[in-house]
């Protein structure tokens, strides 16, 4: 049986901003990785995308999501990869894309 592998919660304060970072490469898997669960706790403030560098065709990048803590709770934070294609394809989640939060006075 393959063991499920958890990242460590993220500990943040209210009003600190962290950013989590998932590897990505929407250029050459038409996959887009897309923010779809967050707790109460955090304002999703924005999201880039920094390919690898040097830049060429097939290789990939990160896509960064930037959050702001705004009240003490705690909750998940998923991404899922999107293809937005007919029907959409839409895949679970890695390990990468699933994160907790804990936000403390």
């Amino acid at each position: 049986m393959q063991e499920l592998k958890i990242l460590p919660p993220i500990n943040a304060k209210v009003g600190d901003i962290f950013e989590i970072s998932i590897p990505s490469n929407p250029a050459s898997t038409g996959y887009n990785c897309l923010l779809s669960e967050m707790p109460h706790c955090v304002y999703f403030v924005e999201s880039t995308y920094v390919p690898d560098e040097p830049i060429k065709p097939g290789s990939g990048g990160i896509s960064k999501f930037k959050f702001l803590a705004v009240k003490k709770g705690e909750g998940k934070i998923i991404f899922h990869s999107v293809r937005f294609s007919h029907p959409p394809e839409i895949l679970e989640p890695t390990v990468m894309q699933q994160r907790f939060v804990i936000v403390n006075q």
